[in-house]
């Protein structure tokens, strides 16, 4: 038969056990509850500072002359909440404290011309424990850091990253404190925007690493602009001069607006137009070309020259004037005379050159013997004859019969003689010949 009160002895102790393991269980629940609500804490403390960041970012941008005109290496500018929420940078009602009750303010300091180094941190309020504050660096990614309490005298980046002395901003919050240096956010804080100004050693901060739009707007007083793609436009382009190592194309006109056109460098010629009626070739240049050249006029103040044939498809103008029967000294010219007749040199004396011109004809006593049309005296020789004659001379006065003699003049003497007296009349007749 069992003991009743071994019985009972062996439920207590069963219960005991049974109370101590839920008691164990309770509590490692509660720890875990509470390191859970730790840990939303601290998430939320690193997005509340995040957020704070980026609005200083963003202020900085945009007011980053002002703030670097304040701040010295060693005297920081102040960026608080409240006026980045009077600036429209964070809402308004946003948190200057995070739950901790620490506040949440920004230090700028120039350490170089034309530099801005920011760290974004927590002062005042709660310390945060040291698992605390590098959990929220953590979280805050590669900008994060913390203070602690190993070196209060320093901000610790998130693994060691970076570290930042607090005595260069002035500023002293103690352990249990965390921070964000934006000058190493992304690299640095200034490869969110364009210096204005070079900074040495780092050329990234003058470098754009996207395209630039201006909405509309000018680049004015730019030195010089190189570019390794192409340059394009859709109104026009002004400037002073163009160098192009390669070639111009246009779908329009090139169009000069002096007294200026196409001149060549290397060989000091060119096309260009000073008057309203001309095109010149640029310091008397030869124009040469294979092809055919065609023009309403053509007009030349000195020599023409072919190595083939001139053709024409109407008449020949000579306005050059000679004298047939001068001297000429080029064989190979042609002039025309006072009449227009067209003379060639030849043998060193202008003559006419269609050959020679004869007539035949009857004429009257004293009578001119007519020039062929377009001869002159000076090209002609000339005769007289009495074949035509119808008086006989008796015989045999052998100083009389028919008379016929042109003289100088080409005026005819006509007639007979009756022993020895010249009576005139009758018909002589006559040969000229010119050339």
């Amino acid at each position: 038969m069992i003991n009743n009160d071994n019985q009972r002895g062996f439920l207590s102790l069963d219960m005991a056990i049974g109370l101590m393991v839920l008691t164990i269980v309770i509590t490692l629940a509660t720890l875990w509850q509470f390191k859970q609500m730790d840990a939303q804490d601290y998430r939320i403390a690193a997005d509340q500072q995040k957020t704070i960041a980026q609005a200083q970012v963003n202020y900085l941008k945009d007011n980053f002359a002002t703030v670097l005109a304040n701040a010295t290496p060693t005297v920081p500018v102040q960026i608080t909440v409240p006026m980045l929420i009077n600036t429209h940078y964070l809402p308004a009602g946003f948190s200057a404290t995070n739950v901790f009750g620490q506040t949440i303010v920004g230090l700028a300091r120039k350490p170089n011309p034309n530099q801005l180094e920011v760290i974004v941190i927590t002062t005042g309020g709660q310390p945060i424990p040291e698992m605390g504050i590098r959990a929220i660096a953590e979280h805050l990614g590669g900008p994060g850091g913390f203070i602690s309490k190993t070196d209060p005298s320093v901000v610790q980046g998130v693994r060691g990253g970076w570290q930042v002395a607090l005595s260069n901003y002035a500023i002293a919050p103690g352990p249990g404190h965390t921070a964000s240096a934006l000058f190493l956010m992304d690299g640095t804080l200034a490869n969110d925007y364009l210096y204005r100004n070079a900074v040495p050693g780092r050329p990234e901060l003058n470098t754009m690493n996207t395209d630039l739009g201006m909405s509309g707007n000018n680049i004015n007083d730019a030195g010089t602009i190189t570019a390794a793609g192409n340059v394009s436009s859709a109104a026009e382009l002004s400037g002073a001069t163009a160098t192009i190592s390669g070639e111009t194309y246009t779908g329009g006109w090139f169009r000069t607006r002096g007294d200026t056109g196409w001149y060549s460098e290397k060989w000091g010629g060119g096309i260009y137009q000073t008057d309203p009626d001309w095109v010149r070739i640029y310091n008397d240049k030869g124009l040469s070309t294979n092809g055919p050249l065609v023009g309403g006029q053509i007009t030349s103040l000195a020599t023409i020259t072919a190595t083939g044939r001139l053709s024409t498809g109407e008449y020949v103008s000579i306005g050059g004037l000679a004298v047939e029967g001068t001297a000429c000294g080029d064989h190979t010219l042609m002039a025309k005379n006072a009449i227009g007749v067209a003379l060639s040199c030849q043998s060193g004396v202008w003559r006419s050159g269609g050959g020679s011109k004869v007539l035949t004809g009857f004429i009257s006593h004293n009578q001119q013997i007519p020039l062929p049309s377009g001869s002159t005296a000076g090209q002609c020789t000339w005769s007289a004859s009495d074949a035509a004659n119808p008086h006989p001379a008796p015989r045999p006065d052998y100083a009389g019969g028919n008379y016929a003699y042109a003289d100088s003049n080409r005026v005819v003497t006509c007639g007979f003689y009756d022993y020895g007296t010249f009576i005139a009349g009758g018909v002589c007749s006559y040969v000229i010949a010119c050339n």
